[in-house]
């Protein structure tokens, strides 16, 4: 029941007019333009030449608009929990979609019902999950996230307090496994995938996931690099799924799961998306289907029914000393760049190997970024990988000891490992975006789906904007604090347990 705004109310609708066409309604508006010859980068495959403009030529554009307002209507089924019921762990995945959506979103779609069948099951047969688990089918997902981000907003009290994770899936194919998501969730998905076999291969989905990754790595040292690690390494999140209002909103730990890589076609998002196409190329025996409902439901399964909630901090901390190394490469190379084109320009390069039958425009010389300081971030970076060492050293004693905890301690160990999450969030939010709070995490403002780690920090860098990045550091480098102090707080819970 969330409350509709009209349109003049709503922040964010454009006020600029934007309507997509094809190629055949842009070939005439094209072909009609004169003025310069565009230049190589700016030309498409139209059989025309492609001009800049302007143009003599009048065009009168009739445009019908479709206003109608309809409902989104999301589909929430609840299990409710035996030992621990005000403990959610929750899956979704999108029902709506823009034509006929066999693969985005039916796909996933399927294995998430088939999940639910299953555990519901069980449930008859007199399973009972510790934890509340909580099954959504979102509306409105294409058109921008609607149902999933409406529902959250509506029951942010409820999940800060209560959420455990949130486990999305999308599209679905045949091929490898991937995850993306909130890294101390990293280990635990890679436990969930090492149990399972792949429906094409005598080897578990971990594995096969695992020698792809050698297989197409990039140098003999990522390579080793992925050799040795016990894990498979998960991404991060950006935006384009419902994992968005869970991770980048509210604080909640997040994974986004499937399959992929061995279909062919270019049916995204187009009338082909059908139940042909889906059953011809990208799943033929929906093996894949199967596949996905086995790793969703085990997930499922194992969230909710482990004593302590399965996170882990070691791989967090790491993930997020790459991050800062990332930033400081990015500097590095920003000013290598701009102090040899500089010198470049000094030396007269661009003038001497310059066609001087074509027009030439030399660059500019630029102002060398200055030097910015990561201390701050990196001392961030130790704190949390001091605390995470401290849980995982409390958490494997308590492992080996398994001492008898209350049913209030084990809660309360519990409510404070799903705070540390919320430890990520800053309610100013990002700069100029400040529904995204979440200050390690973030979609890029300008990179469609993709992530943009320390966004904050990261996306003034980009811009160029050095004495705004400078002033994000040390709000970032605050936000890692909490993030440890929080950790800490849990390994300290841990250890209360052991005796004296």
């Amino acid at each position: 029941d969330a409350k509709r705004l009209t349109l003049q109310e709503a922040k964010t609708i454009t006020k600029i007019p934007v309507l997509p066409i094809s190629h055949g309604d842009a070939l005439p508006l094209l072909a009609a333009l004169t003025g310069p010859v565009a230049p190589e980068a700016w030309r498409g495959n139209l059989p025309i030449t492609y001009h800049l403009g302007p143009g003599a030529t009048k065009v009168h554009l009739k445009i019908t608009s479709n206003w109608d307002q309809k409902p989104v209507r999301d589909v929430i089924a609840t299990l409710k929990g035996s030992d621990f019921p005000d403990e959610w762990v929750l899956r979704g995945n999108h029902h709506d979609a823009w034509v006929n959506g066999a693969d985005d979103p039916v796909s996933g779609m399927v294995a998430v019902l088939e999940e639910a069948r299953m555990l519901g099951e069980l449930h008859k047969q007199g399973w009972n999950p510790k934890r509340t688990i909580i099954y959504c089918a979102w509306d409105g997902e294409e058109p921008g996230l609607l149902g999933s981000v409406e529902w959250v907003e509506s029951h942010l009290p409820e999940l800060a307090k209560h959420a455990v994770a949130y486990l999305n899936s999308d599209s679905n194919e045949r091929g490898f496994f991937h995850a993306s998501g909130s890294h101390d969730l990293e280990k635990f998905i890679n436990d969930v995938i090492r149990d399972i076999r792949d429906p094409e291969k005598e080897l578990s989905i971990w594995q096969r996931a695992h020698l792809l990754r050698i297989s197409t790595a990039k140098s003999l040292e990522e390579r080793t690099e992925i050799r040795k690690r016990v894990d498979l390494h998960i991404g991060a999140l950006g935006d384009g799924s419902d994992y968005t209002a869970f991770l980048d909103h509210a604080g909640i730990s997040a994974l986004n799961i499937g399959f992929a890589g061995e279909q062919d076609g270019d049916q995204y998002h187009s009338i082909y998306d059908d139940f042909y196409w889906y059953s011809r190329f990208a799943d033929p025996d929906f093996a894949y289907e199967r596949a996905l409902a086995q790793v969703g439901g085990s997930a499922m399964m194992r969230l909710a029914d482990s004593e302590i909630v399965p996170f882990e901090y070691g791989d967090e901390a790491e993930t997020v000393a790459s991050y800062v190394s990332d930033l400081e490469k990015l500097l590095k190379d920003k000013q290598d760049e701009i102090s040899e084109r500089n010198l470049e320009l000094e030396e007269g390069v661009f003038t001497a190997i310059a066609d001087p039958r074509k027009p030439f425009v030399p660059p500019r010389q630029e102002k060398v970024p200055p030097f910015l300081n990561f201390a701050a971030l990196k001392n961030g970076v130790a704190l949390i990988r001091a605390g995470a060492e401290r849980y995982r050293a409390a958490f494997a004693r308590w492992q080996a000891a398994q001492p008898a905890i209350s049913k209030d301690s084990l809660a309360e160990i519990n409510h404070d490992l799903m705070g540390i999450q919320r430890a990520f969030l800053n309610e100013r939010g990002l700069p100029e975006r400040p529904w995204f709070k979440n200050q390690i995490y973030a979609p890029g403002a300008y990179t469609g789906y993709g992530a943009k780690p320390l966004a904050a920090v990261h996306e003034y860098m980009d811009q160029e904007k050095w004495n705004e990045a400078d002033a994000e550091i040390p709000m970032v480098a605050e936000v890692m604090q909490r993030i440890a102090e929080s950790i800490n707080k849990s390994a300290q819970d841990l250890e209360r347990l052991e005796p004296h």
